[in-house]
């Protein structure tokens, strides 16, 4: 029986723990703030994701716990002009985080050993196979491939709120301006929770009260939605982070160590896969470990390389655009262009 030590009990660790076979590993889940958080921002779940979840039985349970998203919508303005997109039917399915750390915690077999504790030293941690689910900050991706990552310079303020007025139930909106970006997810969701918001800019505050205060201001000119959400925002149910990146990275397995999650593929959350691609990873991963031993690591970087690292990299690309000076003239062009490329209706 092989021996692997998890750390980091968040989406990635959860997930690779939950499809790991308790007959063929002998598992130690290591975390230091198991189910934190405190406030209930929420994950989109991409179709691939969830073919990954039936893989190993929790589609379903998953689709209870979520919020169908029938319609998002993405608004620039280019000379006082609205200009908007609409991406209709993308079979996306929003959870709260909260619910979905419990879903995967619940898959979790009782013969996994569970540890509350900080890792400052990797030197130490046991087993034949140890799997860095620790996030963008990983102190494994430190110690053993000796880089950390890059700081974006942007500042992202996230929330959860009552309902603002008038929002659709199953629709997403994306306001873009000025170097800035204003998102507000579909109510309600699952549990009664109310609605996501979040921002994005190149500047802001770093903690809830003063970030608040600063996008009141900040966002002023943007839709009455924005600032309606904005009014009814708390510090309590607000936070504050810098933007993370991981730098390109050319292997996920160094010895007996993988990366798996953001510890692989830190990146923005412009294209909300973030937690999609950590749970595909850790079910790779997992699938790859009960096929073919501790040696089928290997498998699991030859599958899952590129795909995070392209993604990683896209999430990037669509950052620099949603927060350039010109964001709303390339919107236009691709819209016009799109508008170019629908076939017409034929003519009687």
């Amino acid at each position: 029986m092989s021996t692997i030590t998890i750390v980091g009990g968040g989406v990635a660790g959860l997930a690779l723990a939950a499809t790991l076979d308790p007959a063929q590993h002998d598992v130690t889940l290591i975390e230091r703030n198991p189910g934190f958080s405190r406030v209930p921002t929420t994950f989109g779940i991409w179709p691939f994701a969830l073919a990954a979840l039936e893989d190993i039985g929790l589609e379903g349970a998953l689709c209870e716990r979520s919020l169908l998203l029938t319609a998002g919508v993405i608004t620039a303005d280019s000379a006082g002009r609205p200009v908007t997109t609409t991406m209709r039917d993308p079979g996306v399915r929003v959870i709260p985080r909260p619910a979905l750390v419990a879903l995967l915690d619940e898959a979790v077999p009782r013969s996994v050993t569970r540890e509350r504790r900080h890792v400052a030293d990797t030197r130490d941690l046991p087993g034949d196979l140890v799997v860095a689910a620790d996030g963008a900050r990983s102190v494994i991706r430190q110690h053993i491939w000796g880089d950390a990552p890059r700081d974006t310079g942007v500042i992202a303020v996230r929330g959860a709120i009552e309902a603002p007025p008038d929002a659709p139930l199953d629709r997403m909106y994306e306001f873009w301006g000025d170097g800035m970006l204003f998102g507000v997810g579909p109510d309600p969701l699952p549990g009664g929770i109310g609605t996501n918001w979040y921002a994005a800019a190149r500047r802001g505050e770093d903690d809830p009260e003063r970030a608040l205060e600063w996008a009141r201001g900040a966002f002023d000119g943007f839709p009455s939605l924005v600032g309606d959400t904005l009014v009814r925002a708390t510090p309590e149910l607000t936070l504050v982070n810098t933007i993370l990146e991981s730098r390109p990275a050319r292997r996920l397995v160094s010895d007996r160590y993988v990366l798996i999650g953001d510890a692989a593929h830190a990146m923005s959350p412009n294209l909300g896969r973030g937690a999609c691609e950590a749970m595909v990873d850790a079910i790779a991963l997992g699938r790859a470990l009960n096929e073919h031993g501790a040696s089928g690591a290997a498998e699991y970087e030859r599958r899952r390389m590129r795909a995070g690292q392209r993604t990683r990299f896209a999430s990037g690309v669509m950052r620099r655009l949603s927060l350039s000076r010109r964001a709303s003239r390339v919107f236009v062009s691709l819209a016009s262009r799109a508008g170019r490329d629908r076939p017409r209706a034929a003519s009687k």
